[in-house]
């Protein structure tokens, strides 16, 4: 017997995989605008998960003109990054969440359906931790 069948199953997998690829498109953008040194709040926040303006000025120190951070690389970001940017912008969760979404079309067993499942956690939590980002 399988946790999820039929449309539910399909329904699922496909947010899931859409979700995913969406979360990787925008991680890709924001990873490009750090790499030619133009790194705001904006990508400061959702690729480290912080989400409070001052805790970044604290963590990453002051700006620069305009509101930059061209001193700031990837690795850095990614030494001071938290759960939330873990979960917005990891792109091994992601792929994951992509595999999951295909694996339940492919294969109809309990434990790739659970793999689902968790993929619909990560992605619902992506999703939540977006909603804190500074505007």
């Amino acid at each position: 017997m399988s946790l999820l069948t039929g449309l539910p199953l399909v329904s699922i997998a496909l947010a899931v995989m859409i979700s995913a690829f969406i979360r990787l498109v925008q991680t890709m953008q924001l990873r490009q605008r750090v790499e030619i040194g133009y790194t705001g709040v904006r990508e400061l926040a959702e690729l480290s998960g912080v989400t409070d303006p001052q805790d970044i000025q604290d963590i990453f120190g002051p700006p620069g003109m305009n509101r930059v951070w061209a001193n700031v690389t990837l690795t850095t970001i990614e030494t001071k990054r938290r759960l939330a940017g873990f979960l917005m912008s990891d792109p091994r969760l992601h792929w994951f969440s992509i595999l999951a979404g295909l694996g339940a079309f492919i294969i109809s067993h309990w434990a790739v359906q659970i793999l689902l499942l968790i993929a619909v956690l990560i992605q619902s939590g992506a999703w939540l931790s977006a909603t804190r980002l500074p505007k």
